[in-house]
């Protein structure tokens, strides 16, 4: 009988033992979860949102005399009284600046003040191509070419910012330069000379998304904590958690940065392609032709580290990107997965009126499904 209790009571007490460490694990996994999901949500930072912030633009200051946001904000005060001349001549005076910063806005109340000068520079890019078009379509391709330029220069101050929403506007900016002037480079009567200037006006090719990301993602963060209660941080979080969608958001921001990328790469590759026709009266077999007359890095396709598609045809050529996926899909994006990226020659703008056919073919497609 008492070999029986001492059982007894040695296998209750090693229950009770193996209790108190299932509860010791769960408290080291609950304090663990805490930890991380206090870091994720930035609530054991013990610096102030605003002390932050105010370090990001004390570390981006710039001189007045040096700080081309300083003639934009003038602009847009003056613009009512400034007629199109005057508009494009002081952008033109902006571009020769290198640096910008725009005041860092941080307050939901102040919101307006970034949206108007958003919506202006918007207005101003339009303005930049329409004429720039105009003067290459009517011969002064010098002019138009200044004008891209300033366009490409304005894109730039935009992208020096630590905001998502100037960054994006920047890359638009560009992308409205890029494609003009990839008619002029293959399709007008361009010298020597002009290719120089259209080349000396396209953005660097090295892929610098490592650098700028993680400014924008830390102000961003910063922003929402200033704006946002506990609560609807803890709110969101989960959300983000279960859909996935901040970090969905910044691929797909990294994916139009590197289609921006190859733009423009893309059309340094095709001033080469240019100048190979103009020496030899043809265009190369492959891209083999033009090694001598650009970079390695130039080759490369940064969506995908592989080499760009190059296809000859009857009249002129193909030369596309084969996308993330590294396919060849013959140029085509599309709904069902391509997603090559067309660099030459350039995917035509669908109408309003095909755009509601491709959702009605869609529909349909979906309810045969």
């Amino acid at each position: 009988m008492d070999v029986q209790k001492a059982k007894k009571k040695k296998s209750k007490s090693g229950q009770r033992r193996g209790k108190r460490i299932w509860y010791v694990v769960i408290v080291i996994l609950t304090v663990a979860i805490g930890c991380y999901f206090l870091l994720k949500t930035g609530l054991l930072d013990f610096q102030s949102v605003d002390e932050r912030l105010a370090a990001i633009e004390a570390a981006l200051a710039i001189p007045d005399e040096e700080n081309a946001a300083v003639i934009y904000y003038q602009l847009l005060q003056d613009e009512p009284l400034k007629d199109q001349q005057d508009i494009i001549s002081t952008l033109l005076q902006a571009s020769k600046k290198e640096k910008c910063l725009f005041p860092i806005i941080t307050d939901l109340h102040q919101m307006k003040d970034r949206v108007d000068r958003i919506s202006a520079m918007r207005r101003w890019a339009r303005l930049l191509v329409t004429v720039a078009n105009n003067d290459i379509a009517e011969g002064r391709i010098d002019a138009g070419i200044q004008k891209y330029h300033c366009l490409i220069q304005m894109a730039n101050h935009l992208c020096q910012q630590p905001v998502l929403l100037d960054y994006l506007v920047g890359i638009a900016s560009e992308g409205l330069a890029l494609r003009s002037m990839k008619t002029i480079i293959l399709e007008d009567d361009v010298s020597e000379k002009h290719l120089k200037n259209i080349e000396a006006a396209i953005p660097q090719a090295k892929d610098n998304w490592a650098e700028v990301s993680p400014k924008i993602m830390e102000f961003e963060s910063l922003f929402e904590r200033k704006n946002f209660s506990i609560f609807d941080r803890i709110r969101n979080w989960r959300l983000w958690r279960q859909s996935g969608s901040m970090q969905d958001t910044f691929d797909h921001i990294h994916t139009i940065y590197l289609r921006q990328l190859a733009n423009r790469r893309g059309n340094r590759i095709l001033i080469a392609l240019r100048r190979y026709r103009n020496k030899s009266g043809r265009w190369p077999q492959t891209l083999d032709g033009i090694k001598d007359l650009v970079p390695d890095q130039i080759l490369v396709d940064p969506i995908n580290g592989g080499s760009f598609v190059y296809k000859l045809t009857e009249e002129n050529f193909n030369f596309y990107s084969k996308g993330r996926n590294n396919i060849d899909e013959d140029g085509e994006r599309n709904q069902s997965g391509a997603d090559d990226w067309r660099i030459w020659p350039p995917p035509k703008r669908k109408t309003k009126n095909e755009k509601a056919d491709d959702r009605q073919s869609n529909t349909q497609k979906d309810g045969v499904k």
